[in-house]
């Protein structure tokens, strides 16, 4: 099928295009003239060479953020990242003899973070899942309800993957900082769009991706605070890589094509955004005289490329098939193959006819405002054929 056929692309929170500039840089650690070599290996300028490519990726993935390199691990993307946060920092303060087993998070978390809290469950830990606001955010009214001396850790995401709003980590990093607690994030959704600089911010550890800023998928890192002193401990073994945090050979050409997707950012990140806000502004204009259409999420506080919409008076299972010209999900493509409604959209109120009948359309750097108007015309076109 042609790239003019194609249905709109409306789906770059589940993932992005490899930017053409990233591409390039990976293909040049392929081959016999480039870094391809084990970063790793000490003893012959190959591996010289591969090693400071990593590097100057790992200064990059921490500009971007703010932050210290030495703060950096690199990882194989979010769900990892997320999971050594919380299991290394459960084993890691259980080493030390710390008793606490109380963690907070979110019923609208990714599923990274909600299936890693259940496991430790299994384990005999305590985990407090806070019902969000109906915008889906957090606030630390919501967090100090439920905030005892057992608690050691406190996960909520930055941005939902599903209605884009924007959660202000900082106020809950701080709360929790003053009492005792680690605070983890994950921004897989908002890094790059949405402000951290986490050098002058209480939050202890940060899950980072590449696959939504268009950057390679299956590299990701997890950024670590020094002066947190988290005691995290290691989960995957296997040659004390990553400061012993990571064992494994790093993939000097998924790395680098990360810490360049994040130099990018660095520099065209504010006009993305601007640029995606507008977008996303004329797909709510096209879709706003739609009878019975619901706006999830908050109208403030948002990153810019997700927007979350529901319909009602719909068949919500006939809504996806119905699209002739966009491709897009119902929720985060994690728990797409799921029939049940969204968790996310239920978690802020919607009943599950409407979570059902419901879309997230995520645009990105490559999105014209020609192909935006292309999917109002077919979501318009499909919704009214189905409230008939």
């Amino acid at each position: 099928m042609s790239a003019s056929k194609k249905p709109v692309y409306l789906d770059y929170a589940a993932a992005t295009p490899t930017d053409p500039r990233v591409i390039k840089a990976m293909v040049d650690c392929l081959s016999i003239e480039g870094t391809f070599a084990n970063p790793h290996a000490k003893d012959h300028v190959y591996g010289w060479e591969a090693a400071e490519a990593v590097e100057t990726a790992r200064a990059q993935v921490a500009e971007l953020i703010g932050v210290s390199p030495l703060e950096i691990i690199f990882t194989s993307g979010a769900t990892e990242s997320n999971n050594l946060a919380i299991f290394g920092l459960a084993k890691g303060l259980a080493q030390k003899g710390d008793r606490r087993r109380h963690i907070i998070t979110a019923s609208i978390e990714h599923k990274a973070v909600l299936e890693a809290c259940a496991e430790l469950e299994k384990e005999g830990y305590r985990v407090t899942y806070l019902q969000p606001l109906k915008d889906g955010t957090v606030d630390v009214n919501l967090l100090q309800e439920h905030f005892d001396d057992d608690v050691f850790l406190v996960s909520i995401a930055q941005a939902n993957s599903v209605l884009g709003s924007v959660t202000d980590i900082h106020a809950l990093s701080s709360f929790c900082i003053q009492r005792g607690a680690f605070f983890h994030t994950d921004t897989a959704q908002s890094a790059g769009y949405v402000t951290t600089d986490f050098a002058h911010s209480d939050v202890s550890m940060a899950s980072l991706t590449s696959e939504k800023v268009c950057g390679p998928k299956g590299v990701g890192a997890l950024y670590i605070k020094r002066s947190a002193n988290v005691p995290l401990a290691a989960c995957i073994f296997g040659g004390g890589q990553e400061r012993g945090l990571r064992g494994g050979t790093v993939a000097t050409h998924e790395v680098v094509g990360m810490g360049k997707a994040f130099e990018i950012l660095c520099h065209e990140g504010p006009s993305d955004a601007r640029r995606m806000n507008e977008l996303r502004e004329r797909l709510i204009a096209g879709l706003a005289p739609l009878p019975g259409i619901i706006f999830n999420g908050s109208k403030q506080h948002h990153v810019p490329g997700i927007l979350s919409v529901s319909f009602t008076r719909i068949d919500g299972r006939k809504l996806l098939p119905s699209l002739r010209d966009v491709a897009c999900s119902t929720g985060s493509a994690c728990a797409s193959s799921d029939l049940k409604p969204s968790y996310i959209l239920t978690g802020i109120g919607l009943d599950d006819e409407v979570a059902r009948a419901s879309l997230r359309l995520s645009l990105g750097r490559f999105t014209t405002a020609g192909e935006i108007d292309r999917a109002i015309a077919d979501i318009s076109r499909a919704v009214m054929q189905l409230q008939k």
